[in-house]
């Protein structure tokens, strides 16, 4: 995870946060979550299990513990206290607009976490085909002496490429060629 700078505020536009905003734009799909909510589905669990769907990848539905306790002392407390104001009580409009908006910014702060926690690369002894392809890679653009490749640049080639596996996944439009290329 990149480090962010005291005060700056981390990028949150996510694949997952836009997947979320185009899907909660259909009315069918936003009033099914809600639905679905009612009965006490997570709204943020399903976006992210449609999400990974849509990236063509398994939801495990595990989650931190960071996460499970920012949807429980935020995000749910929020969503109570909007939902405890009379909504026939004009005076009460201004609160609750507010507090829609605080609990929107709850759920996307919460989509963050989740995203964190989904984009990480497999666990160690599991390597994808492009972390085996960049290292191959890498090595062939080693210089042509006897010595580059040795104890202490194959841990480096080896971190390097993990980190090209991270910034290569595929897209929601494009698929994983059986190569690791990302097919137009």
């Amino acid at each position: 995870m990149q480090e962010q700078e005291p005060g700056q505020t981390p990028d949150t536009n996510t694949p997952l946060w836009r997947f979320s905003l185009a899907l909660w734009q259909q009315q069918e799909a936003s009033e099914l979550c809600l639905g679905l909510q009612q009965q006490g589905w997570s709204v943020t669990r399903l976006l992210c299990a449609g999400w990974l769907a849509s990236e063509g990848r398994d939801y495990a539905g595990d989650e931190p513990g960071d996460l499970l306790q920012w949807r429980g002392t935020v995000t749910e407390s929020v969503r109570s206290l909007k939902k405890s104001l009379d909504k026939s009580d004009n005076l009460l409009a201004p609160l609750r607009e507010a507090l829609a908006k605080a609990e929107l910014e709850a759920e996307r702060i919460e989509l963050y976490r989740a995203w964190l926690a989904l984009r990480k690369p497999a666990t160690a002894g599991s390597m994808p085909a492009t972390t085996r392809l960049a290292e191959q890679n890498l090595r062939r653009a080693a210089p042509d002496t006897g010595s580059s490749l040795n104890a202490k640049t194959e841990p480096m080639i080896r971190h390097l490429a993990q980190l090209i596996n991270r910034i290569s996944a595929p897209s929601a439009s494009g698929r994983r060629r059986a190569n690791g290329a990302v097919a137009p």
